[in-house]
């Protein structure tokens, strides 16, 4: 266990590498109380939702109902300004969400083509799942194929090829 170099008395949490080009020049090994103090880590704040955002992690389940505008005002959660997150791509906190949501939506919708999450595959890309014994009928064709490939018994090897192709788009194998 390694003590923070700030007050070397608290077990150190957090790493503070230094960066130049790329390469890691130095780090400092500090304590939760430590970075807080320095000014890397802010104090964590309970989150507080409201009900736009609420109902943007739930993918707009109330419907589409327009939402009030706000100003472009800095966070009050880390202090970011509007100019801060178009110039550095990233928010500072969780509170960013809520204090920037006109400016990220479009944004959204700009680069992933919808403002809500849709599952992690699309619809079209989405295959169903196999029945277990399909599975372990898929592997037995994939395991034969790999030992008459390593055989070098190639006819034998083109046939379970076929075989496995057929049998992954679900028509019956002529064994």
């Amino acid at each position: 266990m390694q003590y923070c170099t700030a007050c070397q008395k608290a077990p150190a949490t957090i790493v503070i590498m230094d960066l130049t080009e790329g390469a890691v020049t130095g780090s400092q090994h500090v304590c939760a109380a430590c970075a807080e103090q320095m000014g890397v880590v802010q104090q964590k704040l309970p989150p507080k939702f409201s009900p736009e955002l609420l109902e943007d992690l739930l993918g707009g389940l109330k419907g589409n109902k327009p939402t009030r505008p706000q100003k472009s005002e800095a966070c009050p959660g880390c202090g970011m300004s509007p100019t801060e997150f178009r110039s550095k791509g990233r928010l500072g906190c969780p509170r960013c969400y809520e204090t920037f949501r006109h400016d990220l939506m479009p944004l959204l919708q700009r680069i992933h083509e919808a403002q809500s999450h849709r599952g992690r595959l699309p619809a079209r890309v989405a295959q169903p799942v196999p029945a277990p014994e399909e599975d372990r009928s898929l592997a037995e064709l994939r395991r034969r194929l790999e030992d008459a490939v390593r055989g070098e018994r190639y006819e034998e090897a083109a046939r379970l090829r076929d075989d496995l192709r057929r049998a992954e788009r679900g028509e019956g194998a002529k064994s």
